[in-house]
């Protein structure tokens, strides 16, 4: 004989309700929280192996969020009723961390997990995505980073700069092409400016990585193998470019400012624009690349780690107008 359980199947917790029942997601998620960016395009591949990117929509940038919450029981039990209530298609509201890195944005929660550790201590991990974020039309106040940012003034100077500030030069045509990345300390003059001989901003990515960076550098060559004979080597007709390559940097226990700084600099971007990166050691060509993905981790107060993937343009050319 068999015994059925009736009640709502579609939901795993009940009598939850206020002041228990959360209305939003206010908890401050701990360390050791990450989020990742990602970026959805159309690449196609021409002669000499230069491509064409094209972002398959205005929200083409998307981050998905993993959040870790240490709570006790009953806040666990609020957590995941929360995270059920929403069914994966309602979104919700929420601010990834109290140090002002991100914006309160809006997202879905896509699954959740329940750790239980001991008594009274649970481990409530969240994946969150955001993928309805128009970020190239949020062009002057980003959609995810919270960077204020101002005007720059060729008109003030003596103003005092730091490190990894940024503002916005109104010299480009494309709006987007106006945001300037301050290289150094400095107060501002006529020949420090962003137009200046000697200026201390720059549109490049220009941010150190950690020491013991890697890459690896495939060599572009046909090698047809003739059938009990030899291999002829060959360089493919039409190709010059035989040896572009892309980056993975890691910046490990960098600042809030400085996290920051590289954040809007990579949203900026959206996952496809192109921008000139000289490679800190070793090369001295400057190369342009696209950055498809990067990840962020809090490490405790005032410490991050990001980690960066960098593809090579390799007609090293900066598009206009994109």
């Amino acid at each position: 004989m068999s015994e059925a359980l009736f009640y709502d199947r579609t939901r795993n917790i009940s009598g939850v309700s206020a002041p228990d029942e959360l209305s939003g997601l206010s908890l401050t998620p701990v360390y050791g929280s990450q989020v990742t960016f990602s970026s959805k395009a159309n690449s196609y591949q021409t002669d000499d192996n230069y491509y064409n990117l094209i972002p398959l929509s205005l929200n083409s940038l998307s981050a998905s969020y993993k959040l870790r919450y240490d709570v006790n029981e009953t806040s666990a039990r609020n957590l995941a009723n929360f995270f059920e209530s929403k069914s994966g298609y309602l979104d919700f509201e929420f601010t990834p961390d109290n140090s002002g890195i991100y914006k309160t944005v809006s997202g879905y929660c896509n699954n959740y997990a329940i750790n239980f550790v001991n008594n009274q201590h649970f481990e409530v991990a969240a994946d969150i995505s955001i993928d309805d974020a128009p970020t190239l039309l949020n062009w002057s106040g980003n959609s995810f980073t919270n960077l204020p940012f101002a005007d720059y003034s060729f008109a003030l100077y003596g103003v005092a700069y730091k490190k990894y500030d940024v503002v916005y030069a109104d010299l480009n045509q494309n709006k987007l092409d106006n945001f300037y990345y301050c290289t150094g300390d400095h107060n501002s003059t006529a020949a420090n400016s962003p137009t200046g001989a000697s200026t201390m901003w720059t549109q490049k990515f220009f941010f150190k990585p950690d020491i013991g960076t890697q890459n690896d550098v495939q060599i572009k060559v046909e090698a047809p193998d003739y059938k009990n004979s030899f291999v002829k080597r060959i360089l493919p007709k039409g190709e010059t470019n035989i040896s572009t390559f892309g980056m993975q940097y890691t910046y490990s226990n960098i600042t809030d400012k400085q996290l920051k700084a590289m954040l809007q600099f990579l949203e900026n971007k959206g996952g496809y624009r192109r921008f000139e990166h000289q490679i800190p050691s070793v090369y001295n060509q400057p190369k342009v690349y696209y950055c498809p993905e990067w990840t962020h981790t809090w490490n405790y107060f005032n410490s991050n780690t990001l980690t960066v993937s960098l593809v090579e343009d390799p007609l090293g050319v900066l598009p206009t107008g994109t």
